[in-house]
């Protein structure tokens, strides 16, 4: 939607007035409104792509689980743009006093403010793992101060993909959690910003440790930090949060203070954020300088930066070892010996296409149609119409011809996937998909292994 700010004073659903535009990115938008109670809070609106249904039945999903460290949507419906013949949809927010990473821009918080807000957002993400969601999307900002209790954002989940990407996503939650965690304890609402490692007391020291490298899931977590359960698990400890909190309060409005941060198309960072988006932490396309902030972390990198040295050098090694063995037992084997084809190649002029590598290649690249190719591609949107699609893949060629964007279907027919970088080796497209954002595309753009069968 390029127009959103025409909607300023557009009454949604005959209840919510869309006061003030706050953020657009892709096809989200936000809007300052006011609730039944005529308090300021905040309306998503999404231009839907065919899946209304689809992001309904996600906050239908959210707001039966009733968790009390997720923040709640208060209502959500969809409407009509009639002038563009589409489809919205729209969710409201209860109020809130303050986000984590305001207050966090204001100093550390103490272990028993840390605890607290561990306990409550470990019970959330334990309850949408086992519900079948995955957040992907667990950093200070997203985590909000409400009446005192510690909140999670829930309109940004996504169900858990199968097989080894959930294991992978649903770590990847864990991993977040702790380094939110070394955030509290260390007073950076942004990695990037660390310039010292930070010395964690315990058990927070195993808690991060353990949960950035993938050792401990969240029930090592919630048991390490079950000693400080001693109230509820939604209530911070009347201590530094709440007094941050009133200090972040006083300096402004959460909605409407500061520059908030990009929200995406599908997977957006919250747009209460400040003008800087916190930082993820080291994950395959990351910067590795915002996982290794403990001396343990980093001892055990080195390690094993030192093994992994070792390791290339011996294979190194053997490598050269086996091609001297193979050379010398070809010249043993005289004219009474079929030559090999990288002695054929090295011997015999290259004739067209069909010719040998040279001596040293593993094997010819293979064919396109070759059923070993590799098919990991990085889907950017999904649509139920090819035309829909292309026109979005022109759009993106005319934008970033480098991306290489194109139409795909898996099946010959709906959904009709919008792809960028061609087909590609998995490290190189799970790279591609995290630098997505940085190209104003979704955050959920992801990688998918389509090789064919």
């Amino acid at each position: 939607m390029d127009l959103w700010t025409e909607f300023e004073g557009v009454t949604i659903d005959s209840a919510f007035s869309l006061n003030k535009l706050l953020q657009t990115e892709g096809r989200s938008a936000f809007f300052s409104t006011l609730n039944a109670k005529g308090e300021s809070v905040l309306i998503r609106l999404i231009e839907c792509h065919f899946d209304e249904e689809e992001i309904l039945t996600r906050w239908r999903g959210v707001q039966s689980l009733g968790h009390p460290s997720i923040l709640r949507i208060d209502r959500f419906g969809q409407f009509r743009i009639e002038e563009d013949d589409i489809t919205a949809v729209y969710a409201v927010f209860e109020r809130v006093d303050a986000n984590l990473g305001d207050v966090l821009d204001q100093g550390c918080l103490s272990p028993s403010d840390a605890a607290q807000i561990g306990i409550g957002i470990a019970s959330a993400i334990d309850t949408l793992h086992s519900n079948g969601f995955v957040h992907e999307h667990v950093e200070p900002r997203n985590i909000f101060d409400v009446s005192d209790s510690v909140k999670l954002r829930g309109d940004c989940i996504r169900e858990t993909p199968e097989g080894q990407a959930g294991f992978d996503a649903r770590r990847r939650d864990v991993h977040d959690l702790a380094v939110v965690l070394m955030q509290v304890l260390s007073g950076m609402s942004r990695l990037s910003n660390a310039h010292r490692q930070p010395t964690l007391p315990a058990p927070f020291a195993d808690i991060v440790r353990n949960g950035m490298s993938g050792e401990w899931g969240l029930a090592e977590i919630q048991a390490a930090l079950a000693p400080y359960n001693k109230t509820s698990k939604t209530k911070s400890s009347a201590t530094a949060f709440q007094a941050a909190t009133a200090k972040a309060r006083d300096l402004a409005n959460t909605f409407s203070s500061g520059t908030p941060a990009r929200p995406d198309a599908r997977r957006e960072p919250p747009p209460w954020a400040g003008s800087k988006p916190a930082a993820r932490a080291a994950f395959p396309g990351r910067d590795p300088e915002d996982l290794d902030l403990s001396d343990s972390i980093s001892r055990s990198q080195h390690s094993f930066r030192r093994w992994i040295a070792l390791g290339v050098f011996f294979i190194i090694v053997l490598f050269l070892g086996w091609t001297l063995t193979t050379l010398l037992s070809g010249k043993r084997s005289g004219t009474g010996t079929q030559p090999s084809p990288a002695a054929s190649s090295a011997s015999t002029p290259s004739h067209g296409p069909a010719a040998l590598p040279p001596a040293g290649s593993s094997q010819p690249n293979p064919s396109p149609t070759s059923p070993a190719k590799t098919g990991w591609r990085v889907v950017a949107f999904t649509y139920n119409r090819k035309d829909q699609a292309q026109k979005k893949a022109a759009s993106l060629a005319q934008k970033l011809p480098d991306l290489r964007p194109e139409v795909f279907s898996p099946n010959g027919a709906a959904p009709w996937l919008v792809t960028i970088g061609g087909v590609q080796q998995r490290d190189a497209a799970y790279a591609l998909a995290h630098k997505a954002s940085a190209f104003g595309l979704p955050r959920d753009t992801y990688a998918q292994n389509y090789t064919a069968r």
